[in-house]
């Protein structure tokens, strides 16, 4: 029985042996087609990325050329009327900026417009685009004075958005006499290009760029808005806002619209008032004490003459 046995499993092992060596010619030749095909492969890798660095070692060589460098010194900028030569100097030297700039530098045009943004003498930068080879093209809008905020014997110049200015930089007025905002409230005064933190004074320029809108300001002569009064009481109740002309006429303004103030006009209705009163009068209110457009029907006193 053990002799059977052997025979069998000798027979079983020689079927298998016979079987290998039947497959080891196909998988010696798999073998090698494997190989050539992983040499293969490797040398693919090897030029894609040979191509890859020779293309970033040539582009950095030749973005860094001089005809692709850009710098702040050559930028033209051609001040307005209203502006100083200290102005025009300023813009083109604004700090923060560097000296070069290639023109494929990463974020360039973020950088530029963060820099220019951060000037107090620029609100807004609309848009910076690079130009090849070697030039950018900005559009930006400039802080232009529309007022002088009086406090405490001191004078503040500010734009349209209540923002602190620089007074060397600017020709202000450019014609006639100053706006003033008139204020004695105890604020802490804001440096050059911040905000005033002050409601009243903010409601001072709102009313100022309206009646600019309308072109009343000029029309009218105004030569200040006060807003020291604000909160005040007196027999006539709530003042708010007073107009002053440059003949020395009074204009009982009020509030505005959205103050909160009961039955409070809007500023249409209490310009019209105004227009209405200053057509009997005449534009310059040259004879006229105090206009008081706060009420459905305006009120007007007229000086009176002997």
């Amino acid at each position: 029985m053990k002799k059977f046995l052997k025979n069998q499993y000798d027979k079983v092992i020689d079927r298998v042996k016979a079987k290998i060596e039947t497959v080891k010619p196909y998988i010696e030749n798999m073998r090698k087609r494997s190989i050539l095909l992983l040499l293969k492969l490797a040398l693919v890798v090897i030029v894609v990325f040979s191509i890859i660095w020779l293309g970033k070692f040539g582009w950095k060589r030749l973005i860094d050329q001089d005809i692709f460098v850009v710098s702040p010194a050559t930028f033209s900028f051609e001040p307005p009327d209203w502006a100083t030569d200290e102005f025009a100097h300023e813009i083109n030297n604004i700090h923060g900026l560097k000296d070069k700039y290639n023109i494929f530098e990463r974020d360039l045009t973020k950088q530029i417009v963060d820099v220019y943004e951060s000037s107090p003498l620029i609100s807004k930068v609309n848009y910076v685009q690079r130009e090849l080879p070697n030039r950018l093209k900005m559009k930006f809008e400039l802080r232009r004075p529309v007022a002088i905020v009086k406090r405490k014997r001191k004078k503040y110049m500010i734009d349209k958005d209540c923002v602190r200015l620089p007074k060397k930089y600017y020709n202000y007025p450019e014609e006639g006499d100053p706006i003033y905002i008139i204020s004695r409230k105890s604020v802490n005064v804001p440096r050059y290009g911040e905000k005033w933190k002050d409601r009243s004074i903010e409601d001072g320029i709102d009313l100022l760029n309206f009646l600019r809108h309308n072109k009343v300001d000029k029309l009218l002569k105004i030569v200040s808005i006060d807003v020291s009064k604000i909160g005040d009481r007196h027999k006539d109740g709530k003042i708010g806002v007073e107009l002053w002309t440059k003949d020395g006429a009074k204009i009982k303004w009020g509030f505005s619209a959205q103050s909160g103030q009961v039955n409070e006009l809007s500023n249409y209705e209490k310009l019209q008032n105004l227009l209405s009163v200053a057509m009997e009068a005449g534009t310059d209110l040259e004879n006229v004490e105090y206009v008081d457009v706060r009420w459905k029907e305006p009120l007007a006193k007229r000086i009176s003459t002997r």
